[in-house]
Order: structure tokens, then C-alpha cells, then sequence
């Protein structure tokens, strides 16, 4: 864990040399749930109106790509709450969050659609572990 510790130091250190991590670091927790409820919404709408709206989901989703910008949104979120010093101890939500908008609607699981999720459960386990220990409190200083 402390190897990890140390490269999140030297991580979070090289991310405070750019320009634009000062702006987005204000907004990491919106950047990461808002763009998990995005794509959550959109799932959830697209299986609860009727086929009739299509051509507006579309408009929304594909042409103004809001469910790409959502994931880059929420990935960016994702590294910016990593090298976090305070916000690190909300990632595993946002990552089991994120298995959760995978499986859903549950309706078609198989072994193949349980890796991604897998995957994201796990990083978020390992994240919440690294959480809790002394290596990651001694360092938000």
C-alpha cells in the first residue's frame, strides 16, 4: 500500500504542474457522479418512455454526444477523486456505481457482460481498502 501511497503523491504532484487540473479539481465529485447519472438516465429513459420519443433521445444522446461526453466526464472525474486528498473515500461508489449502470436493466446477463463490472467492483474494493488504511490518511496533508 505504501508503494501505492507514493504514486498517488507523485501522481496528484505531476497533475498540479498542468493548467487545468486548478479548474477541475473543484468539480471532481460532479464530474464523477454527474456523469454516472447521465448515462444512468439515459438508460432509464430509453426503457421507460415509449418508442415514440426515439427521435429526441437521439437528438440528445447521439448528435450532441451527451453520453460520450457523460463517460469522459465520469473517467475524468474518476482520476481526479483518485489523486484527490480529501474526496478519495467517495471513488468506490462511483466505480460500484459504475458496475451497476453496466448490468443495467439486468435483463441479459452472461459471463461476458460480468467482466467489465467485475472489473470495476474490484477496483473499487481495492480503492475502499487503500481508503481506510494509514497510508492514504497520512498523506492528504
Amino acid at each position: 500500500m505504501k508503494q501505492f501511497s507514493v504514486a498517488l503523491q507523485e501522481t496528484r504532484r505531476w497533475f498540479e504542474t498542468l493548467k487545468w487540473y486548478s479548474f477541475f479539481r473543484e468539480f471532481e465529485l460532479q464530474l464523477l457522479f454527474g456523469g454516472l447519472g447521465i448515462m444512468f438516465l439515459r438508460d432509464l429513459v430509453y426503457q421507460l418512455l415509449p418508442n415514440k420519443f426515439n427521435n429526441i433521445f437521439y437528438f440528445v444522446f447521439q448528435t450532441i454526444p451527451l453520453n460520450s461526453l457523460a463517460y469522459l466526464a465520469f473517467l475524468v472525474g474518476a482520476w481526479l477523486t483518485l489523486v484527490s486528498r480529501n474526496n478519495l473515500k467517495y471513488l468506490p461508489y462511483g466505480l460500484w456505481g459504475y458496475a451497476l449502470y453496466v448490468l443495467f436493466p439486468f435483463t441479459s446477463i452472461s459471463l461476458s457482460s460480468l467482466i467489465t463490472p467485475l472489473v470495476y467492483i474490484l477496483l473499487g474494493y481495492g480503492v475502499f481498502k487503500y481508503s481506510v488504511t494509514s497510508y492514504a490518511t497520512e498523506l492528504e496533508g
